[in-house]
């Protein structure tokens, strides 16, 4: 049992009525404020028009700015001027709804010039009156995480032997143009294989078909990076080609730079090979005056529809492209090998599609 002494030392249980002491509210101020300055995360307010009117201390680690130094500015004068107007929008939005919001990505600058990305939480602030007095919320550096993020989608859209985009990265490259076609332009998509390339795997190894192909792959880059196109690899040995053009000129420069891919030998571990290849041309059409919308895989259809055609023709001009185009100027023919060795040129026989 409870003795009477043993209770009267028992410290007395805290009032909650009780008012709290000045020295009392300045502790607890002190408390909070010590514990907001150590939280890992960058906590701020911000009011209406959108300027900080609260920082704590860990914005000095993520973007180098002492606290006193965010007073008075806004978040978008931290961003790059393209990420302020992307982020100036979406943030327009939330504050017209008066909304909260949760992970939302921006990128700003640090006071050294590097970009931090952050990921930006944040609740609104309310007068009695339903008025929005500002926004009070969190922010977190995810800068690694973004660039892992950003190593993995590469990856993902990059093909193992080449280097070049993937059929994942040409349907994203296909799309973008058909939802925003170029006034003007036009969207040449150039599917092409290697003539007899089997041939090669069979009688050389598929290691020198590997080599073949990375080398292929690297001039092919070169040529059409020039003419402001770029090459992707489907897989095996075919390839396509897209190219934003304005007119027949321009067209032709595209598949004459491809041509022109194929009219030196390839080096093989030291065995020289002549290869040519075929070409099967096609464009996107504006999908917007079409009742049925094209697709990535729809012009990729014709085009591996003129590529079958050019396998099958016989004649020195191995290009075929959807009528009525002009058809492009006929390729010279690969040099043979130097040393003597004999190399492998589609146009002197049949092929057709594997």
């Amino acid at each position: 049992m409870r003795t009477a002494k043993h209770c009267a030392s028992s410290p007395a249980a805290p009032n909650p009525d009780a008012a709290a002491s000045p020295d009392d509210l300045l502790r607890e101020i002190a408390r909070l404020k010590a514990m907001l300055d150590t939280n890992s995360d960058w906590i701020w307010e911000v009011d209406a028009q959108g300027r900080y009117t609260y920082s704590s201390r860990h914005v000095t680690a993520l973007l180098g700015y002492e606290p006193h130094e965010m007073l008075g500015r806004t978040p978008f004068d931290f961003m790059p001027s393209d990420e302020a107007a992307r982020i100036g929008a979406i943030f327009g939005g939330i504050v017209a709804e008066k909304r909260a919001f949760a992970n939302l990505i921006n990128r700003n600058r640090h006071r050294d010039g590097g970009i931090v990305v952050l990921e930006t939480s944040g609740i609104p602030l309310l007068g009695e009156d339903g008025a929005l007095l500002g926004y009070r919320g969190i922010d977190r550096d995810v800068t690694a995480r973004d660039a892992e993020h950003a190593r993995l989608h590469a990856l993902a859209r990059r093909d193992d032997l080449t280097q070049l985009g993937n059929r994942l990265a040409l349907r994203e490259r296909l799309i973008a143009w058909l939802d925003a076609p170029v006034a003007g332009a036009e969207c040449l998509v150039i599917l092409l294989d290697f003539d007899l390339f089997k041939t090669v795997n069979d009688t050389l190894g598929h290691k020198a078909g590997d080599v073949l192909l990375a080398q292929a792959a690297r001039r092919l880059d070169r040529a059409t990076a020039a003419q402001a196109a770029r090459t992707f690899r489907l897989g095996g040995d075919e390839f396509v080609v897209v190219a934003e053009v304005d007119g027949p000129t321009a067209e032709r420069r595209v598949i004459t730079a491809i041509q022109q891919c194929f009219l030196d030998p390839f080096d093989l571990d030291g065995s020289l090979l002549c290869i040519s290849a075929s070409l099967g041309i096609a464009t996107c059409r504006d999908a917007g005056s079409s009742p049925d919308r094209e697709t990535p895989e729809t012009v990729l259809a014709r085009a591996d529809a003129a590529l079958y055609r050019a396998k099958n023709q016989r004649s020195r001009d191995r290009t075929v492209q959807e009528p009525p185009r002009e058809p492009p100027p006929r390729p010279h023919a690969p040099r043979k090998a130097g040393d003597g060795s004999e190399g492998l040129n589609a146009r002197d026989a049949s092929a057709s599609r594997r």
